[in-house]
């Protein structure tokens, strides 16, 4: 599956792919940002533990799952994720990131295909 960036009509960007491809992303923006944020570690831990918090989602009939983030990088502006949706059909996976509005869209963008073109 090829990562998919997309934005929603109320100014949020979002990515869509497999968990390997999403991790490996969300980890190229931590390098290529320096952003070393709670809600980025916490994403890539939901996501690497697919199974188990796809399995929680569905029990408590959620469709998104929010990382934690910290207080001091809401206020800088520093948060990246907002929320995550785990889904799957069959053995087929597929993670959605949507990132928070002020994450540069044009910018993810170029990120998404630098990451493309390195697969």
């Amino acid at each position: 599956m090829v990562l998919r960036v997309s934005k929603s009509p109320f100014g949020y960007t979002y990515v869509e792919g497999n968990p390997e491809e999403i991790v490996t992303l969300l980890e190229l923006i931590r390098d290529e940002w320096g952003r070393d944020t709670d809600d980025l570690d916490d994403a890539i831990r939901i996501i690497s533990n697919f199974e188990v918090f796809y399995e929680i989602m569905r029990k408590k009939f959620k469709e998104y799952i929010s990382p934690r983030k910290r207080e001091a990088d809401l206020i800088r502006g520093l948060v990246v994720v907002d929320k995550i949706k785990l889904m799957k059909s069959g053995d087929t996976r597929v993670v959605t990131v949507i990132f928070d509005k002020r994450v540069n869209h044009d910018e993810l963008e170029r990120l998404v295909k630098k990451f493309s073109n390195s697969q």
